[in-house]
């Protein structure tokens, strides 16, 4: 077999990622060039995207975002504030023996692996898509692994048949209170209900308001999603949902809500309405990332969702471990 070279991608192969993107079953909008480079320019975050090659050929690869604590610590992630998952990506091969692609499973992330413990940091943090669950080429070299969550609503079901009692109560008040629902393209719209959300809990939106900007900008110039929201009789958006295309699904990305408008139950009526739209366009689940909060959790479950886990993988030098440590010390001592 062909030895896979590894090394960080030009911004002239961008285009060459985002195809290796579109291709590999695990890919999301979250690996493209083009959300990178918000969260790069946005978060002002240092971005390397590492390919791995085979005869000349993009096989695979992962983006890392980089960050130096105080000039001491170097760590590496492949994600930031509200992208759940973005690791690595691996090309689908065309054998149809299990055998034959773990190998190629494994070779690709070893070389990865190996490249990414060359490079001087001192934590390594990658979370894999949902669909990549391999993550022994990690585990078998002393990383660390941990199992996440997300929910996948399957549009091919009667929703109707799949509905708590909470949920129904909750589309009969919506009813009553003539919410209705429709997609919009106005980001201040959703800023304004993203800040009320926060407002509330005295706390600060997880994001600059130029990250959503940007999101919209790139949803209506490729057309990777859209904003649904939910109204009054007199046209307040109280709710809205950023959905994301991905690979035969559309993701809930984030939401927002007027606190004054909860018992409404405009989020159930957002939901209900995604679904129907969703599946009469021939999509195969929602992809519902609120799995990993119990609040959220709670909720979403009346919809009878699918549990599905992806993975985590890291590794910690002994340096940053200490430092970890100290800093877990000394906060418990001063609270």
């Amino acid at each position: 077999m062909d030895e896979i070279e590894v090394r960080e991608l030009l911004p002239s192969e961008y285009k060459e990622w985002d195809l290796l993107v579109e291709k590999a079953q695990p890919g999301t909008l979250f690996h493209t060039s083009d959300w990178l480079e918000i969260c790069r320019d946005v978060l002002s975050r240092d971005l390397k995207i590492y390919g791995c090659f085979r005869n000349g050929e993009l096989v695979g690869g992962c983006p890392i975002f980089i960050k130096n604590i105080k000039g001491m610590l170097k760590i590496a992630s492949s994600t930031c504030n509200m992208t759940d998952y973005c690791g690595p990506l691996i090309k689908e091969g065309a054998s149809s023996k299990a055998s034959k692609r773990m190998q190629d499973t494994h070779e690709i992330l070893g070389a990865l692996r190996e490249f990414l413990c060359k490079q001087g940091f001192d934590s390594i943090h990658l979370t894999l898509a949902p669909g990549l669950e391999d993550v022994r080429p990690f585990t078998w070299k002393g990383w660390d692994s941990s199992v996440r969550y997300t929910h996948h609503l399957k549009l091919n079901e009667n929703v109707d048949s799949n509905l708590s009692r909470k949920i129904r109560r909750e589309l009969k008040s919506a009813e009553e209170a003539g919410l209705k629902t429709k997609v919009s393209n106005d980001p201040e719209t959703y800023h304004r209900l993203l800040s009320l959300v926060y407002e509330k809990q005295n706390l600060e939106p997880p994001l600059p308001k130029e990250f959503f900007e940007r999101v919209f900008k790139l949803i209506q110039e490729k057309d990777v999603g859209y904003m649904f929201v939910s109204e009054t009789p007199e046209g307040e958006a109280v709710a809205a949902h950023l959905n994301l295309y991905g690979k035969k699904c559309a993701i809930t990305w984030s939401s927002a809500l007027n606190p004054e408008f909860g018992r409404m139950g405009p989020n159930a009526l957002l939901y209900y309405n995604e679904f129907l739209g969703l599946k009469s366009r021939n999509f195969e689940y929602m992809n519902v990332m609120a799995a990993n909060i119990p609040r959220f959790t709670d909720f979403i479950m009346g919809f009878s969702p699918e549990l599905v886990p992806y993975y985590t993988v890291t590794l910690r030098s002994k340096k940053y471990s200490l430092a970890r440590t100290l800093y877990q010390i000394t906060h418990e001592e001063t609270e």
